[in-house]
Parts: structure tokens; C-alpha cells; sequence
């Protein structure tokens, strides 16, 4: 009789299929993803509640040396006591009536600010401050839109009348209108004349220029010493048309005067305006603001002084 051998039996190892890594992976993913937004969620936590802490802490101090100094509000953050000023800005007026003033806390991109009419942390930046990680930019031009009067304004090339026109804006309720009579080449204004000292830096100048269809203007950023940055010529389609200046150059602080013009291209009698005049440190081209607008500031009297601002 045959011996009858049992047969062997073997487990077979099976491996993950496609289909399956492809969930674990999704798996590992959709909770990498959840501990990253709740890392994150506590993290921007953390950073806001520091800078409500901050900029509660730096107020109760701008309160108390004015409560000490007759209301007056401290020249800064140092002269308050604050002797960690990281992260904060502050700005005053012990002119204005009342008497105003701002401090923002900036944690990252969190950034709260107290004011003498917000009295609790207020999100965002008070005007004039940087807020969530973006600085802000300085239009240097005094007087940029021509609002009250022709301040800063010092006169014009021969043939020339200068004028503020309520009738004409581009931006606020006035521009700066030049009517020339013919009798000069180039004839034309020299507009907003910025005097003081700059650093040596790269500048920027833009303006809004409105003409009588077919006139042909050019616009000319000057420092002090020569360097013109000059516009190609262009054609008036009768609308604002805004003027893009090549960036400039300075290589010395001593610097002391801009003047942004505008002139014709040739002999001819006309009329043209210009408005919305900005000068900036840097090559970029911002949209135009100035210290009337949203969350901006004017470094000085309104409408004759350098305005700081966001610059969205």
C-alpha cells in the first residue's frame, strides 16, 4: 500500500494594492492638514493676543504722561517709559483740537492699535501705520493734490498763469491749472517743489495730467544739482492721464530739492491741468494716495506736508 504524503500548505504574503497607499496617503495627508491649520490657529492666536498685550501695555503709559503733562501726549514711546518699543508705531498731535494720537502692535501678521477714540485693542493699524506685515510708503510731495491751496507750488516758466481749479480733479476737489500763452518752447509749471534733504536712493515720481486733445506734454523730476528724469512725450486724449516718470537716482544726502514739472513740447497757447502728484523712495509705482486717504496719514499740517500710508 502507497503511502500517501500530505500536502504542503503555504500562506502567500499579500502587499498593499494601489488603490489602498493611495488612501493611506490622502489619510496622512488630510491629518497633516488639520494639525497644520491647528498649529497655525494657535500659533495666530498667541501672536494677536502678544500684540493686544503690547499695545494695551504702551497706551496705559501715553495715558498716564498725559494725565502727568497736562494732557499732553508724550513725543514718543521712549519719553512714555515704553523701553521695549519692538514691533510698535506711534503717532501724536497735541495741536489738533482735540488732541490726538495712535499706537499699533504689530505680532507677525497681527497687528492691533489704540487711539484716543478706540480706547481697546482695535485690529489693524491706526492711519499712517504698517499693520499685518505690510510697511508702509511716504508720498513726499506736499501738498499733492492741491486741495486748499498753491502751497509749495514756487511758479512757472515765462508765459505761463498758474492757478488752483475747483472746476477739474482727478483726485479730491481741485488741480493745479497751467494756461500757457505760446510764446516759449517747453513752456509749462514747475509743480509741487519739495525742498529738504533726502538721502542718497532711488525715487520715484507720478502725476495726473489732463489736456486738450493732440497737446503734447512731458513731465521732468529735478533734484537739486541737475539728473532730470524726463517722460517721453505724450499725446492729451482730453481725460486724466497719468505721467510715469523713470526712476532717479541720487548719490548725495545733500540733496536738498524736487521739483515735479510739467511742460509742453512745443511753443504752443493751451491749457492743461496737473493733480495727484506722488514721490516716492524706490522704483515702484503705487496707486496714487495722500493723508486723506483710507488708513493714511499726513506727517504734518493737511495738505502741506509728506503723508504716510498703506499702500494698497
Amino acid at each position: 500500500m502507497s503511502k500517501i504524503w500530505p500536502v504542503p500548505t503555504t500562506t502567500a504574503s499579500r502587499g498593499f494594492t494601489i488603490v489602498e497607499l493611495l488612501i493611506v496617503i490622502v489619510v496622512i495627508g488630510i491629518l497633516a492638514a488639520i494639525t497644520i491649520v491647528a498649529f497655525n490657529g494657535v500659533q495666530n492666536k498667541a501672536r494677536a493676543g502678544a500684540a493686544q498685550s503690547a499695545v494695551s501695555q504702551a497706551n496705559k503709559k501715553i495715558l498716564t504722561y498725559a494725565a502727568e503733562n497736562a494732557d499732553q501726549y508724550p513725543p514718543s514711546l521712549e519719553a512714555a517709559g515704553v523701553t521695549n518699543t519692538q514691533g510698535l508705531e506711534y503717532s501724536h498731535n497735541n495741536d489738533a483740537t482735540p488732541r490726538t494720537y495712535g499706537v499699533t502692535a504689530t505680532n507677525g501678521m497681527s497687528s492691533f492699535y489704540i487711539s484716543n477714540t478706540a480706547p481697546q485693542p482695535t485690529g489693524g493699524g491706526y492711519p499712517g501705520h504698517s499693520a499685518g506685515g505690510i510697511a508702509t510708503i511716504t508720498n513726499l510731495i506736499a501738498n499733492p493734490s492741491v486741495e486748499v491751496n498753491t502751497s509749495s507750488i514756487t511758479g512757472a516758466a515765462g508765459g505761463v498763469v498758474i492757478s488752483r481749479d475747483t472746476a477739474q480733479s482727478f483726485s479730491g476737489v481741485a488741480s493745479l491749472r497751467a494756461v500757457t500763452d505760446g510764446t516759449q518752447t517747453g513752456s509749462g509749471t514747475q509743480q509741487l517743489t519739495l525742498a529738504g534733504t533726502y538721502p542718497a536712493g532711488t525715487y520715484k515720481a507720478t502725476m495726473y495730467v489732463k489736456g486738450s486733445t493732440g497737446v503734447q506734454l512731458y513731465g521732468i523730476l529735478r533734484p537739486a544739482g541737475g539728473g532730470d528724469a524726463v517722460t517721453p512725450a505724450i499725446t492729451m486724449t482730453g481725460g486724466w492721464q497719468r505721467f510715469e516718470l523713470p526712476a532717479i537716482t541720487v548719490t548725495s544726502s545733500t540733496t536738498t530739492q524736487f521739483s515735479l514739472m510739467v511742460r509742453t513740447t512745443a511753443a504752443v497757447a493751451t491749457t492743461f491741468w496737473v493733480d495727484a502728484a506722488m514721490l516716492v523712495e524706490g522704483s515702484t509705482v503705487y496707486p496714487y494716495k495722500d493723508g486723506t486717504s483710507g488708513n493714511w496719514a499726513w506727517n504734518g499740517t493737511a495738505h502741506n506736508s509728506a503723508s504716510t500710508g498703506m499702500p494698497l
